[in-house]
């Protein structure tokens, strides 16, 4: 991960002093709101030269919290996100860093997550707690389209970038309410729940091990493997 910020750095750091003679802007700085909604907030760079631009992405973790359904009861979780993204963005059309695009991409994300949320075990209400912790490095290609407001007002939206991850994903429920083992009845009801909660998330449900400590009370549920995605969202910014 300090490789990829590095990397980030000096990009960055070369997108904001690098000039062009030029009247056109080369230098576009944005923000991505669609970030907040997973516990980051993303800051956008691109170096244009010609037809083609650098673009690069950075997601600084921010908490943000959701709501999901666990054993049919509200189960809050806190989220955040780092991230970093690199591109080569090459426009469709003769405007200036406008118009349609395609953009190979490679990105790392980290996702980390807790929450607590309630079930019964063999009758007994009980709470548990969760934390849940995402590393994955993927590649994909997006179409998107830029506009100018102005010459310095950046609209910038992609719509459509599939993309193949390779992912560790790995959840772990704890009951907190008591010290005393899991009866074995207890220990099954537990794995169940949990196993039912993964099965609400594609991808995750039919590739997951899941493992009971029934002497600390503990679930956990593993995941290593590809995971599809799909990246969509729009940023704002400013050209230089």
């Amino acid at each position: 991960m300090r490789k990829s910020f590095v990397i980030a750095a000096i990009l960055f750091s070369q997108i904001l002093f690098a000039q062009q003679n030029t009247n056109e802007p080369t230098i576009g700085l944005k923000w991505t709101p669609t970030g907040l909604a997973v516990g980051s907030l993303s800051l956008n760079a691109e170096y244009n030269f010609g037809k083609n631009s650098l673009t690069a992405k950075i997601g600084i973790p921010l908490t943000t919290s959701h709501t999901f359904q666990f054993n049919d009861e509200d189960a809050t979780f806190n989220m955040r996100a780092t991230s970093f993204l690199a591109g080569y963005r090459t426009y469709l059309s003769k405007k200036h860093m406008r118009g349609l695009y395609f953009e190979p991409y490679f990105k790392y994300v980290h996702h980390s997550s807790d929450g607590t949320g309630s079930t019964t075990l063999e009758g007994v209400p009980v709470i548990m707690d969760f934390t849940n912790d995402y590393n994955g490095f993927g590649v994909g290609a997006q179409l998107g389209a830029q506009f100018m407001i102005g010459k310095r007002i950046i609209i910038d939206f992609f719509f459509l970038g599939p993309e193949i991850n390779s992912s560790r994903n790995n959840f772990k429920a704890m009951e907190v309410t008591t010290t005393i083992p899991w009866t074995f009845v207890q220990k099954n009801e537990a794995e169940q729940d949990i196993r039912d909660f993964i099965n609400k998330f594609p991808f995750l449900k039919n590739n997951t091990s899941v493992m009971v400590d029934q002497n600390n009370k503990t679930v956990y549920a593993d995941f290593k493997g590809a995971l599809p995605g799909f990246r969509i969202g729009v940023s704002i910014g400013v050209a230089l």
